[in-house]
């Protein structure tokens, strides 16, 4: 089955709309959503760029900050605490990577963790492993999105998540977890991932290697 990503992504799109609109005519109120932009790397030129196109589109307030790639590591902290500060940013966005002179830990753990979009702040990662209300990474939450459109019901199911980095393989099992699927962690130490996948009833690939998973290591009804 073919799930059309693109689709689910403008219904939750207009969705969002409507819910922004409800609360700017209910209570004049309006999210602000601040990313930050620290060099040229080209992929992230181009998810900040989709961000705002998109944040607009929903009617969020949206603001860009671009820094260049030698920019000082105490100006970017400086920034990340006024915008904690700030009543008119409701979620803060540092687009990584960041350049190698910058600690990206300091920079996720000076963000407030109300206002972590991507959920990378220790206190999110502990919420979300611990089964509370926090910000999700966005990726495996998308996946997630996904899957429930297919499958409404994924308790007792046997998913195989194929890898374990924090943006993506661990939250999305945590994820699987919450909605009761027994879940395997592979990675690239796992000695048979083929046997691994032909045991699943669910196989998310979370490691960015298109064509990863072959046909031959799905079964029936998988």
């Amino acid at each position: 089955m073919i799930i059309d990503g693109k689709k689910v992504a403008a219904d939750l799109r207009a969705e969002l709309k409507k819910k922004v609109a409800e609360l700017k005519s209910n209570y004049n109120a309006v999210p602000g959503l601040t990313v930050i932009l620290v060099g040229e790397d080209p992929p992230s030129k181009i998810y900040v760029k989709n961000k705002e196109k998109f944040a607009t589109e929903v009617g969020i307030n949206s603001e860009v900050i671009r820094y260049p790639a030698d920019l000082e590591e105490k100006v970017l902290l400086d920034k990340i605490r006024e915008l904690n500060n700030s009543n008119k940013v409701s979620g803060i966005l540092v687009q990584l990577p960041l350049p190698k002179h910058i600690n990206k830990r300091k920079v996720i753990e000076a963000i407030d963790p109300g206002k972590d979009v991507d959920g990378f702040h220790p206190m999110n990662v502990g919420n979300l492993s611990s089964g509370y209300d926090s910000s999700i990474p966005c990726t495996p939450f998308g996946c997630s999105l996904l899957l429930k459109k297919v499958e409404k019901n994924l308790s007792g199911k046997h998913a195989v998540v194929i890898g374990r980095s924090n943006l993506n393989g661990k939250p999305m099992t945590q994820l699987l977890l919450k909605e009761n699927c027994t879940v395997t962690i592979t990675h690239s130490k796992t000695k048979d991932l083929k046997a691994e996948c032909l045991r699943a009833d669910i196989i998310i690939a979370a490691v960015g290697m298109p064509k990863l998973v072959k046909g031959d290591w799905v079964k029936k009804g998988a």
